[in-house]
């Protein structure tokens, strides 16, 4: 008698213990699926987040390519009748002042290089930065007003030929750049280094062998 209640005893508490360990088991299945879950959704999002920064790069190439070719072209032709401008500091000077093409003014002026003034009788005010003793400030501009990009670039190249590089010919971008620099194009004590970086890291010199070589 007392053998058979020992054993009732036993059984249930194999049953208890078994079904303690199945709890277990499925908490902790339970567990593993929701951390997988987990995991999946996150690298779900990862992807769709990498795929996005991607595609975003993607779209930002193809603007700065046809940007630089829509400043590069024009620069080109006017470069070969009058030997005053490199089409790399054209594009480098257009990329660094309008952003890209980014700036109002360049959007409502053709103005990508921020030249101010008016340009036959045309103008549009906007907020300007400049550098007053190595200090940076804003102070509103007048700016010229173009009737195209191409008429920019020709004023432009006007403007730095006849005041700052005064010189035809250049066949260096660097030179141009820190003749610039030197002779107060720009108010930034950088200017010339940030110009030059520019034309180097988008290789932009290639422009200036199309031009010098007539091709």
């Amino acid at each position: 008698m007392l053998s058979v209640k020992h054993n009732k005893k036993k059984n249930i508490w194999i049953a208890i213990v078994i079904g303690i360990v199945v709890v277990l088991l499925l908490v902790f299945a339970a567990f593993k699926v929701r951390h997988m879950l987990i995991n999946h959704s996150y690298q779900v999002r990862q992807e769709q987040m990498n795929n996005d920064t991607k595609k975003r790069e993607k779209e930002i190439e193809t603007q700065h390519k046809e940007f630089i070719q829509k400043i590069g072209d024009p620069a080109v032709k006017i470069y070969e009748k009058k030997q005053q401008v490199l089409p790399s500091v054209v594009i480098g000077q257009a990329i660094l002042e309008s952003n890209w093409g980014q700036s109002e003014l360049y959007k409502k002026a053709n103005n990508p290089f921020g030249i101010k003034g008016t340009y036959n009788g045309q103008s549009i005010s906007y907020d300007t930065t400049e550098y007053v003793n190595n200090k940076k400030t804003t102070e509103v501009g007048q700016f010229r007003k173009y009737p195209s990009v191409a008429d920019a670039i020709e004023d432009h190249n006007e403007t730095l030929n006849t005041k700052f590089l005064k010189k035809t010919g250049i066949t260096s971008f660097r030179q141009e750049a820190n003749l610039l620099q030197k002779n107060g194009y720009a108010t930034d004590p950088d200017y010339a280094n940030k110009l030059i970086g520019v034309i180097v890291n988008h290789k932009l010199m290639k422009y200036d062998v199309k031009a010098i070589n007539n091709y």
